[in-house]
């Protein structure tokens, strides 16, 4: 926590005031703070004389544009909080907007701008319309302080430079790439990337073939939901402890993929299993494996045969909110691997 915002957190305080609560330290306050939303942080201001102003002083926003009655209301809200932190760092910046408003993608783009000289550590945006109208800035490339990442419904730039030596966590949902180096290159210029999600609309139709590399070698967790990209390419994974994978490959639609050998088809999904192969805990649809599970068996370490074949409940939801029936196989010692229906 920046001294200079404790301090002016501090400077507030009346001498008479002796609750419990804002006898805390003001470190600890502005902490319990940064972990509520910003509308909620707030409303503090009306407990006591103390907190009148001690919001401000919140190292990270978490604002929803529906929070507000008149958009120019949200816009000043967000301006006057960079305004604020100038000079200092912030800490979270997470925002939910709506990109339908004509000026909203020069201004989210300004905003992470100067979030980004503000050395912001968690950045979050959703757009949602969840169009991808938005345009990010290169900006977000090279924010070196990073250490999460999230966007919903907006689009990524080609990167000609990344630097992101601290990024540990990168949530991708309906973000639309201008092309599949974009990706590549985000994930492999992370070196300390833990936890990578992936998640793109099934129903969105694909013009072109397009097959990804992830190239992480510190990854622990990946979660890949995708009904349009042609296929994934797994390297250098040693470190992978969980796997959650929900794509077809393309399978059901020959046109994209320009495959009719239902061999290569096979052998592109085994050589996707092949670079998880370690994985501790593995989810996967089964609609990719249902015709080649013979030959998946041999390749996961599974045992031949199905005299160990199991059924059951996987506490995994659908879109109906009904869980999804799975099979589940012994894998190598202390391996699991539960094919979803």
């Amino acid at each position: 926590m920046d001294a200079a915002r404790v301090k002016r957190a501090r400077s507030t305080n009346p001498p008479s005031e002796v609750d419990r609560l804002s006898s805390l330290p003001d470190c600890l306050i502005l902490q319990v703070f940064l972990n509520l939303p910003t509308k909620d942080v707030v409303k503090t201001s009306v407990l006591s004389t103390r907190w009148t102003t001690l919001w401000k002083d919140v190292p990270g926003l978490d604002l929803d544009t529906e929070d507000f009655n008149i958009h120019e209301t949200f816009v000043s809200f967000v301006d006057n909080f960079l305004e604020r932190n100038r000079g200092l760092s912030i800490h979270r910046f997470k925002l939910t907007y709506d990109s339908s408003y004509a000026e909203e993608p020069g201004l989210v783009n300004r905003w992470v701008d100067t979030a980004a000289r503000l050395k912001v550590e968690h950045l979050d945006l959703s757009d949602v319309v969840c169009d991808q109208d938005l345009m990010m800035n290169p900006t977000v490339y090279t924010c070196s302080s990073l250490v999460s990442l999230r966007l919903v419904g907006m689009s990524l730039p080609s990167p000609e430079r990344v630097s992101l030596p601290f990024l540990k966590d990168i949530v991708l949902i309906v973000v639309e790439y201008t092309n599949r180096w974009a990706l590549e290159k985000l994930i492999s210029q992370c070196p300390s990337l833990l936890s990578f999600l992936h998640y793109w609309d099934t129903n969105d139709d694909y013009e072109e073939d397009s097959i990804v590399e992830i190239d992480a070698p510190m990854l622990k967790y990946l979660r890949i939901s995708d009904g349009g990209t042609t296929s994934f390419i797994i390297k250098n994974q040693p470190s992978l402890v969980e796997a959650d994978i929900e794509t077809v490959f393309n399978l059901t639609n020959e046109r994209r993929l320009q495959v009719a050998n239902e061999i290569q088809k096979r052998d592109m999904v085994l050589d996707f299993l092949v670079g998880i192969f370690k994985v501790k805990d593995l989810t996967i649809a089964s609609s990719i494996l249902k015709s080649n599970i013979e030959k998946l068996i041999p390749c996961m370490g599974l045992k031949k045969g199905y005299s160990h074949l199991s059924y059951g409940l996987h506490r995994r939801y659908s879109k109906g909110d009904h869980p999804s029936s799975a099979l589940s196989y012994p894998s190598r010692q202390g391996h699991n691997m539960i094919l979803q229906e």
